[in-house]
């Protein structure tokens, strides 16, 4: 028998799809507690993650799975937010942070606006210790967070 060169040959392709980040953090392991520690003082809560970067191009530098502590180092409310401000050294943002809630309305980026403003005008409360959290490292798509693989 003849094998028709026009006819595809069987293959496998085996490519790693590059995962979609929307952002990459240092995800809180135990939501409730910080929450219990730290009561929101606004409707919409958040208290899941501290925003390594938004949009990133790779996630190469991100250690998916690697799980740490975060020192929290102070808190900033207002009107609009109420964010912990931490110590993550691998955050983008100028005050690195985990947004807790905001009012209705109020998106939690908010919190980069926040803490700026708390640190210019005095009123960023910065804790005489700091509280030391579990994390998990990871990224979200969007619609879910990865904290153990790109195949999640």
């Amino acid at each position: 028998m003849e094998l028709n060169s026009q006819e595809p040959e069987n293959t496998i392709e085996t490519t790693l799809e590059k995962p979609k980040a929307v952002y990459s953090a240092l995800f809180v392991k135990d939501i409730q507690g910080l929450l219990a520690s730290f009561p929101p003082k606004h409707s919409k809560v958040f208290a899941s993650h501290s925003t390594i970067g938004f949009l990133p191009t790779s996630l190469d530098n991100i250690e998916i799975g690697r799980v740490g502590t975060l020192k929290i180092i102070g808190r900033a409310t207002d009107e609009k937010g109420d964010a912990l401000f931490v110590e993550n050294p691998k955050s983008k943002n100028k005050f690195p942070h985990i947004t807790l809630s905001c009012a209705d309305g109020v998106p939690p980026f908010y919190s980069n606006e926040l803490l700026e403003k708390a640190s210019a005008d005095g009123t960023l409360e910065l804790f005489s210790a700091p509280i030391d959290i579990q994390i998990v490292e990871g990224y979200s798509d969007g619609k879910n967070d990865h904290i153990t693989s790109y195949t999640e």
